[in-house]
């Protein structure tokens, strides 16, 4: 598909005052330049959101639903993790699932709030070395059965199988897709916190200059980020708000492509500004950054030495998340509106044959595949 306004984007991003953002390790920054990239970022993402036509509903807090998340949490992870750090990240999760998950029930919230928590508890107990060491087994105890060392383990392998049963209460293979995104993403927070550490080989050698522009090293950031950002499990909740309700797998299993671009790329995107402060050069952009100037590509804008820059991939990647926002309107919206239409010629016929019984068995199962459709497009549209 086609660039969703390359000129009208490229233009924007090629503005003077985001020359700020032509360096290409994060590190290098003092605080004077990283409160002008911040601010900057923060321009881009608000031209870019609207370009979506995203608009920010906060919807009043759900108390009992916070309380209910901390009782649930405190007791598997108040020995090990600090009081306050647990109390910001119940919050991002339950202020996270009220936005993104509208139409859940109270269930579905708890579920998604409750192994968002843990997500982000690992994520940090991943940088841990004593940590790090419990989670590098932490898949293979589970697949096997295994009981897992009290605190974070213990407290994720419990809200894996929470999302399991809940998403995979009609159809198993749902809630199996979620279970496995959890044990990827946490052998992706192992990855990352060696990365932190030491990058790979490649990415110290000059060697790449000489070699093809298609060269693996493009490629780990992409590749991590797939299984860092459990795109798929919070991809499920959006067709499934409540345990007996869901929307069918074949109404929006077209859509994972770009459902994974659209959840990866919103990680990365939103969390950048945060992640420049705290100078992280581990992150997707940092990665990608590094591997295209390391491989010779080309900036698109007027640099001192006309290599790839932070701009560039910024600009990349901000023109694929509206890519894929455009095509998962196309997907679900526009589908839904010519399910609509075709439905109502479907009405029409059956009314001019006066209702046969095999026009009115397939009547109603088209009446049911745009309900269906109707809904796909609803959540998309309020995940979006």
């Amino acid at each position: 598909m086609p660039s969703a306004m390359p000129a009208d984007l490229l233009d924007f991003f090629s503005k003077d005052n985001f020359s700020c953002l032509d360096f290409d390790d994060v590190t290098s920054l003092d605080k004077t330049q990283i409160q002008t990239v911040v601010k900057s970022i923060d321009q881009i993402s608000a031209y870019c959101l609207a370009a979506i036509g995203h608009k920010q509903i906060t919807p009043p807090k759900d108390l009992a639903l916070r309380t209910d998340l901390w009782d649930r949490t405190y007791s598997g992870l108040s020995k090990t993790i600090d009081h306050r750090v647990l109390e910001n990240a119940l919050e991002a999760a339950a202020s996270f699932v009220e936005c993104s998950y509208p139409s859940a029930s109270y269930q579905g919230r708890m579920s998604m709030a409750f192994v968002t928590v843990l997500a982000i508890v690992v994520d940090d107990f991943a940088a841990d070395s004593h940590g790090c060491e419990q989670l590098e087994v932490f898949s293979q105890r589970y697949l096997r059965g295994l009981p897992q060392p009290e605190g974070a383990c213990a407290t994720m392998a419990e809200s894996i199988r929470d999302c399991d049963e809940f998403y995979g209460s009609k159809y198993p293979r749902t809630g199996t897709l979620t279970a496995m995104t959890w044990l990827a993403y946490i052998d992706a927070c192992c990855e990352e916190a060696r990365l932190a550490q030491e990058l790979p080989c490649h990415f110290v050698s000059d060697c790449s200059r000489d070699r093809p522009t298609e060269w693996s090293v493009e490629k780990l950031a992409r590749y991590v980020r797939d299984t860092s950002g459990a795109p798929a499990a919070y991809i499920v909740p959006i067709f499934k708000p409540t345990h007996d309700g869901e929307v069918p797998s074949e109404f929006w299993i077209s859509g994972m492509p770009d459902l994974t671009q659209f959840v990866n790329h919103t990680n990365d995107l939103l969390s950048f500004s945060k992640e420049t402060r705290a100078l992280e050069n581990f992150n997707y952009l940092s990665l990608l950054t590094r591997a295209r100037r390391q491989v010779g590509r080309a900036s698109l804008f007027d640099t001192n030495d006309g290599l790839w820059t932070f701009r560039d991939t910024l600009y990349e990647t901000w023109d694929q998340f509206i890519n894929s926002a455009i095509a998962l309107d196309r997907l679900f919206v526009t589908f839904a509106e010519s399910l609509s239409e075709k439905f109502k010629a479907a009405q029409a016929r059956a009314d001019m044959d006066g209702h046969k019984e095999e026009t009115d068995m397939n009547l109603k199962s088209e009446q049911q595949n745009l309900e269906n459709a109707r809904l796909a497009a609803k959540y998309w549209k309020e995940f979006k």
